[in-house]
C-alpha cells in the first residue's frame, strides 16, 4: 500500500480547471488579444463567436486562467498593463524639441526702392565720415565704398529705364522662428522600451511609426470592466504620414 500525501500531487493550476475548449480559448486570446478572434479559433461557431467570447472574458476562471499563462509567458497582468498604457500615452510631441533659431529671410524689392535705400546709405556714410573725421587711409577705404554704392545705384537706374518693373531677391531683416527637430535620444529610449512600433534610418532622418494608441486605450478600459471585449484589431495602414522640416517622416 502505497501513502498518497499532498506533496505526491501535481500542484493545479488554473487551466486545469477549464474544458479543452476553454483552455484553447485561452491560449487563442493571449495570442491575438481579441475575444471574438479567439473564440473562433477555439471552435466556437462564427454566428456565436462575439457572445462567446465576451462571455468568457466574463468568467472567473478564464480571467484567472488568462493572467496565469500571461505571468508563465514572462509579462505579468500588471506588467501588460503598464506596456499598455505607455503605449496609450506615447504622443509625438515626446520626441520633439521646439527651440527657437534666426533665419534671415528673402524678401523681393522693386529696383526704385534698391535705389531709394541706396542713395539714404550714401547720404549717412557721407554725414558718418564727417564727423567722425576720417583721413589717410581711411579715408580713401570710405571713398571706395562708397563709389561702389554709386556705381551700383547707376547700374539699377538703367535696368529700371528698360524695365520698370525689375526687382531684386534680397535677405531681409532677420527674424526669430520656432524650429522643430527630433530627440534622438527619448526615440532610441523609447524603442527599446516598445512603445513605439518601429524605427528606422532613411537618407533624410529617422523615420517613426506610433502604434495606434486608441486601441491601447481600448484594452485598457478592458481591463477596467468598461467594454465586453475589445472592438476589433488596430491594424491596417497608417492613417497619416507627415514630414518635418528636417526631413524626419512620421506615421501614424
Amino acid at each position: 500500500m502505497k501513502l498518497v500525501t499532498n506533496m505526491d500531487q501535481p500542484e493545479q493550476t488554473p487551466l486545469d480547471i477549464l474544458t479543452t475548449r476553454q483552455r484553447r480559448f485561452v491560449e487563442a486570446y493571449i495570442d491575438c488579444g481579441n475575444a471574438t478572434r479567439a473564440a473562433k479559433t477555439a471552435g466556437y461557431s462564427e454566428k456565436t463567436a462575439y457572445a462567446s467570447g465576451a462571455e468568457n472574458l466574463r468568467k472567473p476562471q478564464i480571467k484567472a486562467a488568462i493572467n496565469y499563462l500571461g505571468e508563465q509567458l514572462g509579462m505579468s497582468a500588471g506588467e501588460a498593463f503598464k506596456q499598455m498604457a505607455d503605449i496609450a500615452k506615447t504622443r509625438l510631441n515626446d520626441f520633439l524639441i521646439i527651440h527657437k533659431v534666426l533665419k534671415t529671410p528673402t524678401v523681393r524689392k522693386p529696383l526704385q526702392q534698391l535705389i531709394n535705400e541706396l542713395d539714404a546709405e550714401m547720404e549717412f556714410e557721407e554725414e558718418f565720415a564727417r564727423l567722425a573725421g576720417l583721413a589717410g587711409k581711411d579715408l580713401d577705404a570710405h571713398k571706395i565704398e562708397q563709389k561702389k554704392r554709386e556705381l551700383q545705384g547707376i547700374r539699377y537706374a538703367l535696368e529700371l529705364e528698360r524695365n520698370p518693373s525689375a526687382y531684386r531677391d534680397v535677405p531681409g531683416e532677420a527674424v526669430w522662428v520656432d524650429e522643430v527637430t527630433v530627440d534622438l535620444v527619448k526615440l532610441a529610449r523609447a524603442k527599446a522600451e516598445g512603445r513605439i512600433k518601429s524605427l528606422s534610418w532613411t537618407e533624410h532622418g529617422p523615420k517613426i511609426e506610433l502604434y495606434a494608441a486608441d486601441a491601447a486605450l481600448d484594452k485598457i478600459l478592458q481591463l477596467h470592466g468598461r467594454y465586453k471585449q475589445v472592438p476589433g484589431d488596430a491594424g491596417g495602414k497608417p492613417r497619416a504620414v507627415y514630414t518635418l522640416p528636417d526631413g524626419t517622416t512620421l506615421e501614424f
